[in-house]
């Protein structure tokens, strides 16, 4: 997709404030005054009100008059086409964040956002924004949404029912290669895939489960092969002609009481954790942390491709202590509640959703479609609920739920979808990736590491052993260990004419995060005179809220601009902030990201 046109904005790199200014107040906006006046300066009723007004005159400034047109310079509103998306506190940075989304006659623009950080005065702290001035297309569709539903139809050669895109809408789309603004259809998660290009029939890598058969292979994945879940695609397509534009996966109160349980986990080691009481004796439990919000459930090995319901109970027990009698529902529930304790605890962010949802776990899932059971080799996050499928070790089944860095993984796209949105495809599908292998790695050790806060004692691996081979999925420290690219410039694009799809892993993002993953193993081991230069909290928020105020369209270096803006604020009265900013770019310019 064709770059919008970028605006950023921190008061740390303003030279019209002075230094050590921790936010611009509305009054520095304001026009000149007349003699022996103070300036006239607005006072907001509520954060996004505060937010136009500070977009409003950042944009009306800005040379290019793109950005400026984005204004309305010619209309009295502030920024009138922005829509707010949604309003979130910044906890670990004490500020707070609106986020917007540009449209244009009222007709949504594909990836175009911007987001304003304020303090609890509502005085500027940052703003970001991808934005463009949508031209030469006509707003009115010459086809239908059902007329477009039937061209996927067609190019998928499937059968899609009228009901399978009752949440289209318009959006303006501009073309990646061309340039060109395009009314489109957009068609969220359609069940069904783009066809197999020329190059996917001839020279694509046949899956066997252990993703794709290695580096580069369609089905990457987390090296299980593809997951055992319904297509699940993204359409847009041209509202006049009816061409496909592009695609892309759609898939990455009062409490009760809790019961202190214990149980022996897939590692056979006794865990203690929290369940709830479920019988009237008072001593059967059930597996439902109510403090948490997590809930763990046991399929029995039902296939999925049967569309199971969720059971009727978490997984239960006659008294609290679990012994052996379900290993894999033991690690589930111990390894989400840590996730939910360290999203919770470091990044202050209330569950996945950020508005305390339940976390359930489905636990001994299987697939025949996908592998014969009761194995399967794959754990994932649909439909809002982790899946775990098992595989035979030493002559027993042992689940996935045992890879906590799997969990966190899969979660933390729960987390991306709540959040910045990032597209699942090429870039902004890379850094999806990336950043859930992130909160991967830095959770496993936070947990499991010798000494969590001393990275020389962390494993840098992903998912160890899982390869048929015994080598893991990825790893941080050693990209090229396992065939991964760790700079750009082995960076693997689409060819020229050719769309995101399952052939060719919707823009090779499993291989291509691995750049940015090495960007943030330089982040947590960079050292200076003896100590590392960032904390693993350090790492943690910066990248978690750096994720978090991207466009949907993210590229590589909108990521490195973001952590730059978290890091000024975060770092923002630390003598060491120019320095630490220094550092920040010199791990990403380590793998050719400026």
């Amino acid at each position: 997709m064709a770059p919008l046109q970028t605006f950023r904005y921190h008061v740390a790199e303003d030279p019209q404030v002075g230094p050590g200014v921790a936010a611009r107040s509305p009054r520095s906006f304001a026009a000149e005054p007349a003699a022996g006046l103070e300036p006239a300066a607005p006072t907001f009723t509520s954060d996004e009100a505060a937010a136009r007004y500070y977009l409003d005159e950042l944009l009306r400034r800005d040379d290019r008059p793109v950005i400026r047109a984005v204004a309305a310079p010619e209309r009295v509103e502030r920024v009138p086409g922005l829509v707010v998306l949604d309003e979130r506190d910044l906890r670990p940075l004490g500020t707070r964040q609106v986020r917007f989304a540009q449209t244009h006659r009222d007709i949504p623009v594909f990836g175009a956002t911007a987001t304003v950080e304020l303090n609890r005065e509502r005085e500027l702290v940052s703003a970001s924004a991808e934005l463009d001035e949508v031209s030469g297309v006509e707003p009115v569709e010459s086809l239908t949404r059902a007329q477009a539903l039937e061209r996927v139809a067609a190019w998928t050669g499937t059968n899609l029912p009228p009901d399978a895109a009752a949440a289209g809408k318009l959006m303006f789309f501009r073309d990646e290669e061309t340039g060109r603004w395009h009314l489109a259809w957009y068609l969220p998660a359609l069940p069904t895939e783009p066809p197999p290009t020329e190059a996917g029939q001839t020279g694509g890598t046949a899956s066997d489960g252990s993703g794709g058969g290695g580096p580069g292979g369609a089905d990457e994945g987390h090296g299980f092969g593809r997951r055992p879940v319904p297509p699940s695609y993204t359409f847009l397509v041209d509202a006049h002609d009816g061409g496909i534009l592009y695609t892309y996966s759609a898939i990455p109160t009062a409490l009760p009481t809790p019961a202190r349980c214990t149980g022996i986990d897939e590692n056979e080691v006794r865990q203690t954790f929290l369940g709830r009481l479920a019988g009237a004796d008072g001593t059967a439990v059930v597996l439902d942390d109510p403090l948490r919000s997590v809930r763990t459930y046991d399929l029995e090995f039902v296939d999925i491709d049967t569309g199971p319901e969720v059971p009727a109970s978490p997984v239960p027990a006659d008294t609290s202590d679990y012994g052996t009698t379900n290993r894999a529902a033991v690690s589930a529930h111990l390894n989400a509640g840590r996730v939910q304790d360290f999203y919770k605890s470091v990044l202050q962010r209330d569950g996945i959703d950020d508005l305390g949802m339940t976390l359930i776990s489905l636990v001994n899932v299987t697939a025949a479609s996908m592998q014969e059971p009761p194995a399967l080799l794959n754990a994932f996050w649909w439909q809002q609920r982790m899946w775990y499928g098992q595989i035979m070790r030493d002559g027993r089944l042992v689940s996935l739920s045992r890879y906590l860095d799997v969990i966190a993984h899969e979660l933390t796209h729960g987390v991306i979808e709540s959040t910045s949105g990032l597209v699942y495809a090429t870039q902004s599908g890379a850094l999806n990736e990336s950043f859930a292998d992130v909160a991967g790695v830095i959770i496993n050790n936070w947990y499991t590491a010798a000494d969590r806060t001393d990275v020389r004692t962390w494993s840098w691996e992903i998912g160890p052993g899982l390869r048929p081979d015994g080598r893991p999925l990825r790893d941080f420290a050693d990209p090229g260990r396992l065939g991964y690219p760790a700079h750009m410039k082995d960076f693997r694009q689409l060819r020229p004419g050719e769309r995101p799809g399952p052939d060719n892993d919707n823009g090779w993002v499993h291989l291509n995060s691995n750049i940015h993953n090495k960007a943030v193993h330089h982040l947590l081991t960079m050292s200076r005179d003896g100590s590392t230069v960032f904390t693993v909290e350090d790492v943690a928020i910066l990248t978690y809220l750096g994720m978090a105020r991207l466009a949907p369209t993210a590229t590589f270096p909108a990521a490195l601009a973001a952590v730059l803006d978290v890091a000024r604020t975060y770092f923002g009265g630390d003598p060491e902030r120019d320095a630490k900013l220094e550092a920040v770019r010199e791990a990403y310019r380590l793998v050719g990201i400026t």
